[in-house]
């Protein structure tokens, strides 16, 4: 055997034990010889990738491929390394050649559908793992990844038997005992999803994924205590896991009903960590948890004087002197526009589509825009990166089919969004799907940032739309950003509010009741009691939150815009400093004719009329019964007087508010109806994390309005010229 050989062996199983320095040192020895060892190049690009060093790696492979360009596990490699930095086409069409030079290429169909699956394209990907058992039975990790991507596509039952195939070959795969929890999460076996979580758990202690789903499952089961306890599991391993952030708060809020005090719930981190992250999520936590109470204006300052400190907010333009810049005028004026329930902010949108003074992005692709990882990702792969990464990270909006995942509310991400929005159907025959050059907009983009010294996330944003304008010739002078942010996390919103704090807020609003049934009627309709829950909370807390005591908060009527479009477009015209013209009476997205919300429950009514009645004229009933409509009346009432809904009758009010507390204390007909559909045990049903959630913030809205009978700060109401 040769002296290279007998490196080449020892670098590889260095790289296989994990002694990836030692194992570096082996390969450049070796590539100092013999530069065109294509084996060796090969596994050092595998090695670097490891390291996080991509361009070297990719570097390296690109040089194997050159000197042997049949190499299909070359391919392999690069398509894994262009991955990891979120070069997802070119990562596809990678694995794609690799499996064209070795159609049996097992790993390669594996590692496509991996990509496939990050990128929403579930079908395809089962097609790739399901290739990838084809050729290697044994494959556990394809057996694993399959059925995950059942369970997403909610072939339940077909996803136990593939994760019960990876355990067969592998009995200690954490993975797959995680993934067979959260199937049996979704089918509502919450016995066997604990039973599964805690298996995953006991192979691998340190793995907060499973703390974090083993915290969903008591909480659902309502064993709150225990989930608040696997989600401090979670953060004391991993504290900087946003998901389990957003979940400890369900627990922590529900508790409520069972102690004075949560304090001792709450999760400690000592004062010297120094993740300015970490301090901010526990200051949103206890912000949101004190919502509608006197503290929460205390607590808001906190999470802004913590936001004020983070570091690195702004990153350096490398590539010029500060002296030396011109920066470009940019608009400085932004409204944002926020919805209640349902309540028509997609139809406001459309109409301020096309005027020529503002400046607008289709959709709400970019609510999530100022999350603390949103700008992270962003700026991760440094100056030069950050179009490309903008581009990656929302591909929908330069083609509206995109089925990409996108970030959403609740840590979570959404796909085809495009096309639920109805942008996959635009223009005067419905036939076009609403797209910008990409190309051409990175090219803008990267040239308006050159005129920066450094950028922020809000200096970003704005030379987004400067680029998103320049690309589609758009060349009217914008006097306005109008930002459709919709229905944000707590984080992306005070951040927003923080870095732009003169923006002018627009809530829209809709009688509420009407907007609340219509919101949730699709969950009714799929027994999703869960979102009922959290939609139902957040509307009663959305009313008064403490940052609406700004002047820059204002209340627009859904009902105003329909009956008396010509003087409440005039009056908001005049609030946004633009003026009236044709096109705000035109529903478009982009210029082009906008057909309405396809999710719209009137949308096959009149939904593609921007001033039809149908949905202020629907009547109540298809989800909350006479009942259930009287409580939720009299917790809405402060807001119904205040936005003349309804006639003020204070001493009536007074008399309902006392009939309704003990009827907060039983379930609501819809909720009968629920557990009828779903064969659930009511008992077991009143003790679940969810209704013990909607009923500690019932029960501490009634508390609120049996002490002032009112809710403090509410949102002003916009003001029109009597009709």
């Amino acid at each position: 055997m040769s002296i290279i050989r007998t490196i080449f062996n020892q670098a590889v199983a260095a790289q296989q034990d994990g002694k990836l320095k030692e194992a570096e040192k082996l390969y450049r020895s070796i590539l100092e010889n013999q530069p065109l060892n294509y084996a060796a190049r090969n596994n050092f690009g595998v090695l670097l990738r490891r390291l996080g060093r991509y361009e070297e790696a990719e570097a390296n492979v690109k040089k194997a491929i050159e000197i042997k360009p049949d190499y299909a596990d070359a391919y392999n490699n690069l398509g894994n390394i262009l991955k990891s930095y979120g070069k997802f086409d070119r990562a596809d069409e990678k694995f794609r050649k690799a499996i064209e030079l070795k159609p049996d290429y097992a790993e390669a169909h594996y590692n496509l559908g991996n990509l496939l699956f990050d990128l929403g394209k579930f079908d395809h990907a089962e097609e790739k793992f399901r290739k990838a058992i084809e050729h290697k039975s044994n494959y556990v990790q394809a057996h694993c990844n399959l059925g995950a991507t059942l369970n997403i596509l909610n072939r339940l039952e077909e996803a136990l038997e593939s994760l019960n195939k990876a355990i067969k070959l592998k009995p200690d795969h954490t993975l797959a005992y995680f993934n067979l929890g959260n199937t049996f999460y979704d089918l509502g076996r919450l016995e066997k999803a604990e039973e599964n979580f805690k298996i995953a758990i006991k192979i691998n202690p340190s793995y907060y994924k499973a703390h974090n789903n083993l915290g969903n499952t008591y909480n659902y089961k309502g064993n709150l205590e225990a989930a608040i306890n696997s989600f401090k599991k979670v953060l004391n391993i991993k504290p900087d896991y946003s998901e389990t952030w957003n979940n400890i708060y369900f627990p922590l809020q529900a508790i409520k009903l069972q102690t004075s005090s949560i304090e001792k719930y709450l999760p400690f981190f000592d004062d010297q960590v120094k993740d300015q992250y970490i301090k901010i999520e526990k200051s949103i936590l206890n912000y949101s948890l004190n919502l509608g109470n006197p503290s929460a204006d205390n607590y808001l300052n906190k999470v802004y004087n913590m936001l004020s400190s983070v570091e690195n907010i702004a990153i350096k333009n490398p590539n010029i002197i500060s002296n030396e810049i011109i920066k470009p005028t940019l608009q400085n004026k932004i409204t944002a526009l926020v919805h209640f329930g349902r309540s028509g902010t997609g139809l406001l949108h459309s109409l301020i589509d096309g005027h020529n003074e503002v400046s607008t992005l289709p959709s709400v692709y970019l609510s999530e825009f100022f999350d603390y990882f949103t700008w992270k990702k962003i700026i991760a792969g440094g100056w030069e990166e950050m179009a490309d990464r903008f581009t990656t990270i929302y591909p929908v909006l330069f083609d509206a089919s995109s089925d990409i995942f996108i970030p959403s509310k609740n840590k979570t991400f959404i796909n085809n969004i495009g096309k639920k929005e109805g942008m996959t159907n635009v223009g005067e025959k419905k036939n076009e799907v609403l797209s910008i050059d990409k190309k051409k907009f990175i090219k803008e983009l990267k040239q308006l940032m050159n005129s920066h010294d450094s950028l922020d996330a809000i200096t970003f944003f704005k030379l987004v739309h400067s680029a998103y304008e320049i690309t589609l010739q758009n060349l009217n002078k914008k006097k306005i950003i109008f930002y459709h942010i919709h229905n944000p996390d707590t984080y992306a919103q005070l951040n927003f509010l923080k870095l732009a704090p003169k923006t002018n807020w627009l809530i829209m609003v809709r009688e509420p009741l009407q907007s609340l049934e219509s919101w949730v009627l699709k969950d009714f309709e799929d027994n999703n009691y869960k979102s009922i829950s959290n939609k139902i909370f957040q509307m009663l807390f959305e009313i008064d939150k403490i940052v609406y005591q700004d002047n820059n908060f204002i209340g627009l009527k859904l009902e105003d815009l329909k009956q008396h479009p010509k003087k409440t477009i005039s009056a908001l015209c005049n609030w946004l400093g633009i003026k009236v013209n044709d096109s705000l009476y035109q529903m478009t997205a982009q210029g082009k004719k906008w057909w309405g919300d396809p999710t719209s429950p009137v949308y096959k009514k009149d939904g593609m009329d921007p001033f039809g009645k149908s949905s202020i004229n629907r009547k109540l009933g298809l989800v909350f019964s006479k009942n259930d409509q009287f409580i939720l009346r009299t917790l809405f009432y402060p807001f119904s007087v205040h936005f003349n809904y309804v006639k003020e009758n204070l001493e009536q009010f007074k008399n309902d508010l006392t009939t309704i507390r003990p009827m907060l204390d039983q379930m609501f007909d819809f909720e009968k109806k629920i557990t009828q559909n779903t064969k659930t045990d009511t008992e077991k049903f009143m003790k679940s994390g969810p209704y013990l959630f909607l009923r500690s913030g019932m029960i501490e809205r009634w508390n609120t309005l049996n002490k002032f009978n009112t809710y403090p700060n509410m949102l002003k109401p916009f003001k029109i010229d009597k009709f």
